[in-house]
Order: C-alpha cells, then sequence, then structure tokens
C-alpha cells in the first residue's frame, strides 16, 4: 500500500519549454527576408525579351488608360518614396527594383493595371506576398442621409484619385527601369 505523504509539495502546474518555441522564432525571423525578396532565376536576356514582346505593351496601354482618367484632377501634390533603379545600375537590383514596384501597383487594387503586374512579374518569374487580409466588422447599420452619402462619394472618388496618380508615378519608375535595363543589355 503506497502512503501519500502531505509534507512534500506536489507541483500540478504544468511547465512549459520555451526554448524550442524561441528557436522557431528566431528561424522565422531568419528565413523572412528572403522569402519577401525575389531572387529571379530567369535568364535577364529573356526577362528583356519579354519586356519588349509583351511587358511594353501593357505598360504603354496602362499609361495611356490612367492618363485619361487623371486628365481632370491634378497629381502634383503626390511623391511617394519609391525604390529607383538609377541607384544601383546593375542588371539583378534592377529585377529586384522592377519586383518591389510591381507589388506595390498591386496593392493598389486598380483593376486598370491588372494585365501589367501580371505580365511584369511573369517577365521576372515572381510573385508578391499577399496582404493579409480583415476580418469584416460588423457595425450598427444607420441610416445614411444623402449629404453623408454624397461626402462617402467624394471620398472614395478623391481616394481612386490618389491611386491613380501614384500607379502614374509607379508607372514612370518603371519605364525608367525597362530603359535602364535595356542600356545595360546593350553595354554588356
Amino acid at each position: 500500500m503506497t502512503v501519500l505523504s502531505l509534507s512534500s509539495p506536489i507541483s500540478l502546474t504544468p511547465t512549459i519549454n520555451y526554448q524550442p518555441l524561441l528557436c522557431i522564432s528566431l528561424f522565422a525571423l531568419l528565413l523572412l527576408p528572403l522569402s519577401l525578396s525575389c531572387n529571379s532565376k530567369r535568364p535577364h536576356e529573356e526577362v528583356r525579351n519579354y519586356y519588349m514582346v509583351f511587358v511594353k505593351t501593357y505598360l504603354d496601354n496602362t499609361r495611356e488608360n490612367i492618363t485619361t482618367l487623371v486628365q481632370t484632377s491634378s497629381c502634383l501634390k503626390l511623391n511617394p518614396k519609391l525604390p529607383n533603379c538609377a541607384s544601383s545600375p546593375n542588371i539583378s537590383s534592377v529585377v529586384s527594383t522592377l519586383h518591389s514596384l510591381t507589388c506595390k501597383m498591386e496593392n493598389l487594387g486598380l483593376p486598370h493595371t491588372d494585365r501589367l503586374v501580371t505580365s511584369v512579374l511573369n517577365s521576372i518569374h515572381c510573385s508578391c506576398v499577399e496582404k493579409p487580409t480583415k476580418e469584416p466588422s460588423v457595425k450598427r447599420r444607420r441610416r445614411k442621409t444623402t449629404r453623408r452619402q454624397r461626402s462617402n462619394e467624394q471620398k472614395k472618388n478623391k481616394r481612386e484619385t490618389r491611386k491613380l496618380c501614384k500607379a502614374m508615378v509607379i508607372l514612370s519608375a518603371m519605364t525608367e527601369c525597362y530603359e535602364m535595363l535595356n542600356s545595360l543589355f546593350v553595354h554588356t
């Protein structure tokens, strides 16, 4: 027969070993920059050729469509900080900058740029990391007055114009990158 002694305390709280979790977290942090960057293995000449055949057409069409939409508004106030291809003129950095610019354009969510984004990502054999989607919040619905609806429409139009202006800036940066890429091939 076993007798339990009440004088020796028995610990009922579970002990958790955090060391494996810490190692996994550090490992994930080390791999995160690799997953966010795109090291395209596609030969740079293929990127250039794909540009000449497909991307240039989509770039021109997208610029024309967005210019038509932005004609009536002013984009002078917008000056976003974008990656620049001229900062380090080597082929792999230009492709990396193109990837970054394309992902920024994709994140704008403009239907006018979908074909261009797909075309550029296909040309460099990369994809963009998707933004996590927000859970829809349930709000009490109120009856909107005409004035509030008009105000919301104006805000939506202003937001859309801002996105179009930003897309114009990204388009010009992408054009500069492709021009630089073509000039690098002439010199090599």
